[in-house]
């Protein structure tokens, strides 16, 4: 087992550095790495493999296996780093925005009790929305399934190897575990909803089983994977690691195939290059390399520390795309910052003077160490002042704007419907909506508004249209609205492909799907192939987030390349109007939907009357 113990130290850091970074790109440059979320699925399947194999070392050498000592490594790597980061970021977050900690004191609680993926599941959060349930600890739902798993394992373990010789019994439950796990993943899918599978423990633990399973499988057969041929061993990790990479490119999100077979599959490959990372010397030069062992062994530091520097950062620049390199390596050197300095801190107290009283008090007798305590202090109380002020639940703005788009979304199912409210506020707020779009509807004039309401409109789009939804409609009245939070327009193919077959395109074509992620020429002409040679009107996006200037560039491009394609420059005619925005700063308030029914309402007219 020493060698072993070896080839860990030399390979997995190598891989938990392919694992981080993947995550890290995922997050800072989707556009480039789409699968990169899987660095979680190696992260997971490395785990599965080393907790089984420390417990299985136990067993072999002293037939029981050390609960209490297990327990207190886990929670000494754990818990340090990730007290270090919460209280850094309370203390932090109470000057840049109260908004960045809402729901503070309940993911403080959930995370120390390794169940956050839980909260996060009954709070309704998702890992994929940057904008209604943006949190700068999204990030922590996979922290606590590691630790469900830390805290049961070694009791299962212990269970099912007591009074045997051998590990069959556990390695049958293991295997039989790991396919359920993926069945309940493949039956739970539904694609409006990724959350339920994508945070639960029973659906995302065969990736840890797997991992687990190489640690009995290893102990059985590795004597015969060492007589492979040399070429083919390293042929076998270059092809695993391959796909990984490849995975982390061309996997999306969104993509059905992950969540049906993708993940399970993907989780397989990664358990195939860590059995031969710790099996082979040879292929591992790759691995081994400085900045691998850097980056692996700062691996838990730098996950931790990701979505709390992108999200306050986000909030504080408010960059939208312009010079987006220069961001990117802003955040990337304050998350990496801040990794080594917890990495060090942490390594000096729980390892180099190990928290005793003694060695604690000869520190602080230091000038340092003086400076070092007063600044704890001060952070201590922040972050206490943090907790009690941190909002609960959804701020009323989350609430209302949700309640709107759900009104909208019935109106645009039901444009035949009248819906009377039976609310004397409502009706008030109505009735102020009205007064608003009939004094905004004067933009038009006499001419465009009759024409415009002759013309037959589909309108295709993600939660900007559809809080825009009764306004278009009162602009163009023969319509066909299709709007959906969070959609994205790299995933609306089959969505233009279902309108085509309904023959329920119009005369012209309205696409708003730039809010939530950027696309590429290749999306795009997925899109206009199924369109013929419609009208088609793109409206660009005007939303506080990097892929803003791909997505308008885009566009740009994409009117260039097709003759019936036309951008609706809805940044630069909303840019600066702020009581047109709702409290996130995307979507509209009535004004601002009056104003962006006109602004298509008046593209759409000229360059229908172009002679």
């Amino acid at each position: 087992m020493a060698s072993q113990k070896r080839k860990y130290i030399t390979g997995i850091d190598g891989l938990r550095s392919i694992a981080v970074v993947g995550v890290i790109l995922y997050h800072l440059i989707p556009r480039y790495m789409p699968g990169g979320y899987l660095g979680v699925t190696l992260f997971f399947v490395i785990s599965g493999y080393l907790m089984t194999d420390i417990l299985l070392n136990q067993w072999e050498n002293r037939k029981k296996i050390g609960l209490k000592n297990f327990y207190y490594k886990r929670a000494r790597r754990i818990y340090p780093s990730l007290i270090m980061m919460l209280i850094i970021t309370g203390s932090t977050f109470v000057f840049v925005s109260k908004d960045l900690l809402l729901n503070f004191k309940q993911i403080v609680v959930s995370s120390l009790l390794n169940v956050n993926n839980f909260w996060q599941i009954l709070s309704g959060s998702s890992y994929f929305d940057r904008f209604g349930n943006e949190s700068a600890f999204t990030h922590l739902w996979s922290l606590s399934i590691e630790g469900q798993f830390y805290i049961l394992w070694p009791i299962v373990v212990a269970l099912l190897v007591f009074k045997r010789d051998d590990f069959k019994l556990l390695g049958q439950v293991i295997l039989t575990l790991t396919i359920l796990s993926g069945v309940l993943m493949f039956a739970f899918y539904h694609p409006d909803n990724v959350n339920r599978i994508y945070y639960g423990t029973d659906t995302r633990l065969f990736s840890i089983l797997m991992g687990a399973y190489l640690a009995i499988f290893l102990r059985e057969k590795e004597e015969v994977l060492m007589k492979i041929d040399e070429k083919i061993q390293i042929a076998s990790w270059g092809v695993t690691l391959l796909l990984i990479i490849l995975s982390f490119v061309y996997l999306k999100d969104s993509s059905v195939f992950v969540y049906r077979g993708g993940m399970f599959l993907f989780s397989l490959i990664c358990m195939i290059l860590l059995g031969l990372v710790v099996s082979y010397d040879k292929p591992n030069a790759f691995l081994t390399n400085p900045l691998f062992k850097w980056i692996g062994t700062r691996s838990y530091e730098i996950y931790l520390w990701q979505f709390p520097v992108m999200i306050s950062y986000e909030k504080m620049i408010k960059f939208n795309g312009d010079h987006s390199w220069v961001h990117f390596v802003i955040q990337l050197t304050l998350i990496l910052l801040l990794s080594e300095i917890t990495y060090r801190v942490v390594q000096f107290l729980v390892f180099d003077i190990k928290f005793s009283k003694e060695n604690m008090l000869k520190v602080i007798e230091t000038l340092q160490g003086k400076i070092a305590a007063v600044g704890t202090v001060i952070l201590l109380l922040l972050f206490s002042y943090s907790l009690i002020i941190a909002p609960s639940g959804r701020t009323e703005a989350s609430v209302a704007l949700q309640k709107k788009l759900e009104q909208n979304k019935k109106i645009i199912e039901n444009k035949n419907e009248k819906t009377v409210s039976s609310s004397s506020t409502e009706s008030k707020e109505k009735e102020t909506t009205e007064t608003i779009n009939q004094e905004a509807n004067d933009t038009l004039t006499n001419e465009e508004s009759t024409y415009l309401k002759k013309i037959k409109l589909t309108a295709i789009g993600d939660s900007l249209l559809l809080s825009a939804a009764p306004e278009v409609q009162d602009v163009f009245p023969d319509n066909y609205i299709d709007a959906e939070v969070g959609r994205q327009l790299v995933d609306s193919e089959d969505v233009f492909k279902k309108t085509v077959s309904d023959k329920k395109i119009g005369d012209v074509v309205l696409v708003v799907l730039g809010t939530n992620g950027s696309f590429d020429s290749k999306d795009i002409d997925n899109i206009m192939n199924k369109l013929g040679d419609k009208p088609v009107f793109f409206v660009n996006t005007m939303v506080q987030r990097s892929w803003q200037k791909v997505v308008n560039d885009e566009l740009d491009k994409t009117a260039k390349r097709y003759k019936n394609a036309h951008v609706i420059d809805w940044k630069s005619y909303s840019e600066g109007k702020q009581t047109w925005f709702e409290a996130d700063d995307l979507h509209l308030t009535p004004e601002g939907a009056t104003a962006f029914s006109n602004l298509v309402g008046k593209n759409i007219y000229e360059v229908m009357n172009k002679k």
